[in-house]
């Protein structure tokens, strides 16, 4: 068993590696960005000047450039981006036509893609925005879009927070000054010849003293490794592997590990709880229903778990708190039946003693417990019966019979532990679920819970949120099934994972 376990548990960072590989990239590959211009700015999408190479203006790059989306996602091959391809890129941006012959413009869609890409690519390409700007031959408009990009290449994001280092004070100051004189000799960028060629021999007595900091003109063993780390994957895992899993799109100042700890203790009642009661409750439903085979019992509780199972939770947790909870009391009691919130509030539930806060949170998890347990209960009892009678049949049950066992012995001894062995399987494979919670139940029960969190992390694009739900759901999962092959050598000593 020992080298099974080590077999599995070597394996189960390769899968997971691959696992949020392809999370990644799916959520990467996704039509749109994690955030429009509109949520960052409030110039609009009509921009000029620097903003339009900026791809809207610095608060939108900053945000950007903060989670490394002006990165490419696996590889990265903008280094090798020719000479050719840039003036074309260029005279497309300044003349908003794919080919000068053309008469008509390229779509804004389009047109938007295009100079955002063209200014993430930007960084990589320093030297030959230079020569464009150079060239007098090239019409005015493109060496002007060619100094904007230069402006945009140059840009970087300085070290922020209270923890910097030495070194990175020393890079903020470098950067800092670099800015500087690179904004002394931009200004405006000139609307006339004499002024461009006056302007492209300052920016290149600038670029010959700042182009190592920038490292614009790497070796091919630079642009090797380029090729493989400056990606937004390769900035991601080097994060996961010092367990940083970033912040929140909305707010820096929160860490996704910080906002996951603070509704870990919903979660965990949410999921473990009523997976816990399901066990207990299907095994004893799915013995009464095998022992009552084509009888009344079997016949009602079988209809009665496909009825549950047939609903959906959207009907039955609305129904619970309009029909069950709101206005009533628990049943010879007085004590009303609460239908929203996971205690008391706080101006209460603090003043409260140990026994009283944990009679409190039953209270108000009572409801949720069932909105979330029915479906599941129901599923779990018809394949408890099933697993049931299989073993029923078994010779080893028949001969325990013929020997005299009681029926305790029997359905304890012989038929609970191997049937056991199906509700095991199924049960432990949805130990991911505990940081998914329940989306509905905990926005209609006004619980904030992961599965509320993890919605709004989809729904506003924040990649690490959706990362770490993806990561940690896989890591779970694949822990219950090991725990799950564990316990089938503990329910049934035939089985060796040898």
């Amino acid at each position: 068993m020992i080298n099974y376990i080590i077999r599995r548990l070597l394996l189960l960072p390769i899968t997971l590696f691959f696992i949020v590989l392809v999370t990644f990239l799916i959520i990467n590959l996704a039509p749109g960005d994690p955030v429009t211009i509109a949520d960052i700015s409030k110039e609009g999408a009509q921009v000029q000047g620097k903003a339009l190479a900026y791809g809207s203006d610095d608060r939108y790059l900053l945000f950007r450039e903060f989670y490394g989306l002006t990165l490419p996602i696996l590889f990265n091959t903008w280094p090798w981006l020719s000479q050719k391809n840039v003036n074309m890129s260029l005279e497309q941006l300044a003349f908003r036509k794919n080919a000068s012959q053309d008469t008509q413009e390229i779509s804004t869609s389009d047109y938007d893609k295009l100079r955002i890409k063209f200014g993430d690519q930007s960084r990589f390409i320093l030297p030959q925005l230079l020569h464009v700007i150079e060239d007098q031959k090239q019409p005015l408009k493109v060496r002007q879009m060619a100094v904007r990009y230069f402006q945009r290449g140059t840009y970087r994001n300085a070290y922020i927070g209270p923890n910097i280092t030495a070194e990175q004070r020393t890079y903020n100051l470098k950067l800092s000054e670099n800015n500087n004189s690179l904004f002394a000799i931009l200004g405006a960028v000139p609307d006339n010849e004499e002024g461009m060629n006056k302007l492209s021999y300052d920016l290149r007595t600038w670029y010959e003293i700042h182009k190592e900091f920038y490292q614009a003109e790497p070796s091919q063993a630079q642009k090797i490794s380029m090729f493989f780390f400056e990606t937004r994957f390769f900035r991601y895992m080097s994060r996961v592997f010092t367990l940083d899993f970033g912040t929140l799109r909305n707010d820096p100042n929160k860490t996704v590990i910080r906002e996951v700890m603070k509704r870990f203790k919903y979660s965990l009642t949410l999921s473990i709880l009523p997976m816990l009661i399901t066990l207990i409750l299907c095994l004893l439903f799915g013995f009464i229903m095998a022992l009552q085979q084509n009888r009344w019992p079997d016949y009602s509780l079988n209809v009665t778990f496909l009825i549950l199972y047939a609903i959906p939770i959207f009907v039955v947790a609305p129904f619970l708190i309009e029909k069950v909870g709101l206005n009533n009391y628990f049943p010879f009691t007085h004590i009303p039946i609460p239908i929203s919130g996971f205690t008391s509030p706080d101006r209460i539930y603090n003043e409260k003693t140990s026994y009283q806060r944990l009679f409190d949170v039953l209270q108000h998890i009572f409801l949720p417990l069932l909105a979330i347990m029915y479906g599941t209960l129901a599923a779990q009892a018809r394949l408890s019966r099933t697993a049931i009678l299989e073993v029923l049949r078994q010779d080893y049950v028949r001969t325990a019979w013929a020997k005299g066992a009681s029926l305790w012995t029997v359905m304890t001894r012989h038929v609970g532990r191997n049937a056991a062995i199906t509700i095991v399987t199924s049960i432990a494979g949805s130990l991911g679920v505990v940081l998914g919670g329940s989306l509905i139940v905990e926005t209609l029960f006004e619980i904030n819970g992961f599965g509320k969190f993890f919605y709004d992390a989809v729904v506003n694009r924040d990649y690490n949120v959706i990362m770490f739900s993806a990561l940690a759901g896989s890591f779970l999962t694949l822990l219950g099934y090991l725990v799950a092959d564990i316990a089938y050598t503990i329910l049934d000593p035939r089985i060796t994972l040898d």
